[in-house]
C-alpha cells in the first residue's frame, strides 16, 4: 500500500484527543515512586553521606547522561523501535567533539558537528529499518559495532582529556541551584511527554507501535516509513547530546564510553511502564526508573560495595524489567 500524506489521515487520528491530553498516573509510575521512596529512606538510615545536599547533586549529575538517552529511547520503543546503539552514538559523539577541540576548532563547531554525527546515525538506522526492511534490532547492534570502531578511530584510540572551559561549561555549572546537565535532561523528559501527548506525531508512534509492523496504522493512514525515519533520526541527535553531556561530565573522551550503558537504558524504560513490544508508556515512568537505577548504583558506591556487583545490578534489574513487561501483556490479553 502507499504511503498516505498527512492530510489524508483519518480525523481521529488527525490531532490528539482531549483524552490523549488529559494526563492520568499510571499505576507503575506510583509502584516506582513507592520504590525510589523507600530505597532513599534505607539509604539515609544505613550510610551518613546519602541524605546531603552535595550527594543529591552528584546523583543528579550522573544519571543526567543517562536520562537523556533513556528519555528518546522511551519515545522509540513506544513507537514500536528499539536502538541498541544509543551508547555508541554517545561514545562517537564525545569523541568527535574532543578530537575537533584537541585540533583546535571552537566548543560550538564542535557540539554542532558531534549532533550532526548523531543526526546522521540516526538517519542510517531509519533508512536500514524503513526502507531496507531489516528488523531494528538487528539493525542497531551492526550499527553500533561500526559507530564504536569509528569512534576508537576518531581519536586514534587514546583517551582525550578535555580543557575547553567553553565546553566544559555544562558539566561545571548549576543554574539555580541545580546542575546545567540534569536541567537539560528534565528539558528532555518534557519535551519528549510534549511531543508524544501533544503532536500528530507522538500519536501516530503509539499508533505504529500498537499494532505489528505498524500494518494497522498504515491502514488508518499514518505515514509509517516517514515516522520510523523521523523516530530514529531524533534517537540519533538526542543520543548524541546525551553523549556531549557525558563528555562535559567525565572532562574526557574515548571510545568505550558508555560501554554497556544501551542495557540499564532499555531497563529504565521498560521499569517505567513502556512495552517492550511497543503502543504504550509515559516518560514518567522512564525518569523514576533513571532515578531508581541512579539512586542504587550510587547507594552501592557508598557502601563500598565492588564496582562489578553493579553489573550484577544491573543485570537483575534487566531481568526484572523484562518479566514486569510480561506479566503486564499478558495482563493487557485477558
Amino acid at each position: 500500500m502507499s504511503e498516505v500524506s498527512d492530510l489524508k489521515v483519518e480525523p481521529e487520528m488527525a490531532r490528539p484527543s482531549k483524552e490523549s491530553r488529559r494526563y492520568k498516573i499510571p499505576i507503575e509510575s506510583l509502584g516506582l515512586a513507592a520504590a525510589v521512596l523507600i530505597i532513599v529512606i534505607i539509604l539515609s538510615l544505613t550510610t551518613d553521606y546519602f541524605f546531603s545536599f552535595e550527594n543529591a547533586r552528584n546523583v543528579s549529575t550522573a544519571i543526567s547522561f543517562m536520562g537523556v538517552a533513556a528519555a528518546i529511547g522511551t519515545l522509540i520503543l513506544i513507537g514500536g523501535g528499539v536502538d541498541l546503539s544509543v551508547a555508541a552514538v554517545m561514545a562517537v559523539a564525545g569523541s568527535t567533539a574532543a578530537g575537533l577541540l584537541d585540533a583546535g576548532y571552537s566548543a560550538y563547531v564542535a557540539v554542532i558537528v558531534a549532533l550532526f554525527v548523531g543526526l546522521m546515525v540516526g538517519l542510517i538506522n531509519g533508512f536500514l529499518i524503513a526502507s531496507v526492511g531489516i528488523n531494528p534490532l538487528i539493525t542497531t547492534i551492526g550499527t553500533g559495532f561500526a559507530v564504536r570502531g569509528f569512534a576508537y578511530i576518531v581519536i586514534e584510540s587514546r583517551e582525550l582529556n578535555i580543557g575547553n572551559e567553553t565546553f566544559l561549561f555544562v558539566g561545571r555549572n548549576d543554574f539555580l541551584g541545580f546542575p546545567i546537565s540534569f536541567l537539560i535532561m528534565i528539558a528532555c523528559f518534557l519535551g519528549v511527554g510534549f511531543v508524544m501527548r501533544r503532536t500528530i506525531f507522538g500519536q501516530h508512534l503509539y499508533a505504529i507501535g500498537g499494532t505489528p509492523d505498524g500494518r494497522m496504522a498504515a491502514l488508518a493512514g499514518v505515514p509509517v516509513k516517514r515516522r520510523t525515519y523521523q523516530m530514529y533520526a531524533a534517537g540519533g541527535l538526542v543520543a548524541a547530546l546525551a553523549g556531549l553531556v557525558l563528555a562535559t561530565y567525565s572532562a574526557s573522551a574515548t571510545g568505550n564510553a558508555a560501554m554497556g550503558l544501551e542495557l540499564p537504558i532499555i531497563a529504565a524504560v521498560i521499569l517505567g511502564g513502556t512495552a517492550l513490544g511497543g503502543g504504550r508508556g509515559t516518560v514518567t515512568g522512564t525518569l523514576l526508573g533513571v532515578v531508581l537505577l541512579g539512586v542504587i548504583n550510587n547507594g552501592l558506591t557508598l557502601r563500598n560495595v565492588p564496582y562489578v556487583w553493579l553489573f550484577v545490578v544491573q543485570g537483575c534489574v534487566l531481568l526484572l524489567a523484562v518479566v514486569i513487561d510480561s506479566r503486564r501483556e499478558r495482563k493487557d490479553v485477558k
